[in-house]
């Protein structure tokens, strides 16, 4: 007798990751030079730039339209840490001040949300419940980064909370950081392409390496899952340690900070509540930890970088994190009647809806970059 394993609704066994083998860390270090290589590309890139660049990013960039950059270059690009990797590299070539650079990344923890809303729209559901618990997922990692947005803005515009705790951390750690020598040793390996990749036209090499940044940034979390085991065996790990929030908080830093990506790791929460396998509330301290791992991508590149001023942007991406829980850990219950609420009373959810909510989420920093 043949005894099928079950499989839970919203996986498709014919899309699974298959098991690691040596071919998955292969795929994994060739990611991680692409990534590497790409930031090196935009140092480059930057560097050519960076005179007339300062000036008209200066006069031209007040802090809603660069929240609203970061915010609109994440929702079309669908990787806050591309657009996070770019700010932090211009801060560290002096092409944007630190407060600038705060509220870029702020607006990219926005943006980043947008994956997970687009996951749960092409999930498969059988009812239009099943639908909702999936939407619900992601329409509170947005509800939660959109408090956080205001509240990060109120804090750093009247007071300057993040970037002078940022610039004092990064000085503070400075020193500590040195024993790595990641730029001695990434120049060693990116050199030869560098040189070859880049061209007198700055604007040129900086596409190249967008282009390859957000191709790397966009299979490194694929590899990893599959360095891990497959996707079914990430959801299940997830899935057992749901039994405490500290623990689905923890759960929530270290697996993103592993992939590399906090939309990866709660979009892998949409098929677990389709099914029926989670619910919202048990699903939020998950969430608030996956946003301070998501740091990890940005801090990688500071530390490449190599400037004061790049460090202590990554530092302020990850204060952000750590107010959020702050403020939200313990009071989760709010975050759950909030989309409750927003669900069910104000938006109704279907997929049509659902569709709305996705366009303004375009829509809506496109038109503070225009018209603001």
């Amino acid at each position: 007798m043949v005894i099928k394993k079950r499989v839970a609704r919203g996986h498709n066994i014919e899309k699974l990751i298959p098991e690691r083998s040596w071919k998955s860390f292969v795929k994994l270090a060739f990611f991680l030079y692409l990534f590497i290589l790409a930031i090196e590309l935009i140092k480059k890139a930057s560097g050519g730039v960076a005179p007339d660049a300062k000036q008209f990013i200066l006069q031209n960039v007040s802090p809603l339209k660069a929240i609203a950059v970061g915010w609109f270059s994440t929702s079309v690009a669908q990787s806050s840490g591309a657009v996070s990797s770019i700010a932090v590299t211009f801060v560290g070539n002096n092409i944007i001040d630190l407060p600038t650079a705060v509220y870029i990344l702020i607006g990219a923890s926005m943006g980043t949300t947008i994956t997970a809303l687009i996951i749960s729209l092409v999930t498969v559901s059988n009812k239009k419940k099943d639908f909702r618990h999936g939407f619900e997922i992601a329409l509170c990692y947005s509800i939660y980064s959109f408090f956080l947005v205001f509240i990060v803005f109120f804090l750093e515009y009247f007071f300057g909370l993040f970037s002078r705790l940022a610039l004092f951390l990064a000085l503070l750690f400075e020193g500590n950081f040195s024993y790595l020598k990641i730029p001695d040793v990434v120049d060693i390996i990116t050199g030869p392409l560098v040189n070859s990749l880049s061209s007198s036209n700055f604007l040129l090499t900086f596409l190249v390496a967008f282009l390859i940044l957000i191709f790397a940034l966009r299979y490194i979390s694929r590899a990893i899952i599959e360095v891990l085991g497959g996707e079914v065996k990430a959801k299940n790990f997830i899935n057992r340690h749901f039994d405490s929030p500290i623990k689905a908080y923890c759960l929530g830093v270290i697996l993103t900070a592993i992939v590399f990506s906090s939309s990866i790791t709660i979009s892998l929460l949409v098929p677990l509540a389709v099914s029926g396998l989670i619910g919202l509330r048990r699903s939020i301290p998950f969430i608030l930890g996956a946003d301070l791992g998501t740091f990890t991508d940005t801090f990688l590149v500071s530390l490449i970088v190599g400037e004061t001023n790049a460090i202590a942007a990554a530092f302020a991406y990850a204060l952000f994190a750590i107010i959020g829980a702050i403020i939200f850990l313990p009071n989760t219950d709010f975050l759950f009647r909030a989309t409750k609420f927003t669900s069910k009373k104000l938006i109704k959810i279907s997929r049509k809806r659902a569709l709305y909510v996705l366009l303004f989420f375009v829509l809506v920093p496109l038109a503070m970059i225009v018209f603001l």
